[in-house]
């Protein structure tokens, strides 16, 4: 069986902190959410935007971490 690559694992890595952050956010009723970013430790500000809660993310401690849904 092969490795994932980096590339890949870091886009796993991404949509899983995505998907378990959306999720929780739709069950807690809430619209934005800070947390601790799990690659750097840096400040990870999601937002639900629209009327179909589209995902919005961003790392602001430099790691890069970001994602558009």
């Amino acid at each position: 069986m092969s490795e994932i690559p980096e590339a890949h694992a870091n886009i796993f890595e991404v949509l899983l902190v995505c998907l378990m952050q959306k999720a929780d956010m739709v069950a807690a009723g809430e619209d934005r959410r800070t947390v601790e970013c799990s690659r750097c430790g840096g400040q990870l500000h999601l937002a639900l935007v629209g009327a179909r809660k589209h995902l919005r993310m961003a790392c602001d401690g430099g790691c890069g971490m970001e994602a558009m849904e």
